[in-house]
């Protein structure tokens, strides 16, 4: 199963709970592109527990906060059995905009194998001189900056 999710600005106030149970031979992907601006707030709770052999989960998400808003992504993958599970999380921050995450793998399997990646931070400097000496205002260049992190 493939599920992605989507909230790029609009939304005062969102949060959502995903839960899963994998058995064997079973597999998930969760993709979640969230950008929040002004006082938003999004809180994105995950839970996958991989009960049967070689079942799989990748939990994917992609953040940018602005303005004084603030994103929660909490993401748990629970392992019981003979399997991979890998989470990823990114996120720039802008203005004063705040960014709680929680990657949080759980082996109860000795032949589990489980990874996670995460980080938060600006948009690099380099980047926008780069866009900029190519002729783009500093928003144009933030603008393409965030459109190509979210997708």
């Amino acid at each position: 199963m493939e599920m992605e999710l989507t909230q790029i600005g609009g939304v005062d106030e969102a949060v959502r709970l995903n839960e899963a149970v994998l058995g064997p031979g079973s597999s998930l992907l969760i993709v979640e592109r969230v950008m929040t601006d002004k006082n938003q707030s999004a809180v994105s709770r995950n839970e996958i527990i991989l009960e049967g052999d070689d079942s799989r989960s990748n939990m994917v998400s992609r953040s940018v906060i602005k303005g004084k808003s603030r994103q929660d992504f909490y993401a748990t993958i629970i392992a019981r059995a003979r399997c991979h599970g890998h989470i990823e999380c990114d996120a720039i921050i802008m203005d004063e905009g705040t960014n709680k995450t929680i990657p949080a793998l759980h082996a109860e399997h000795p032949d589990a194998e489980l990874s996670h990646e995460a980080s938060i931070g600006k948009i690099a400097g380099d980047q926008l001189m780069k866009l900029m000496s190519m002729g783009m205002s500093y928003d144009d260049a933030v603008n393409t900056i965030i459109q190509g992190f979210l997708r």
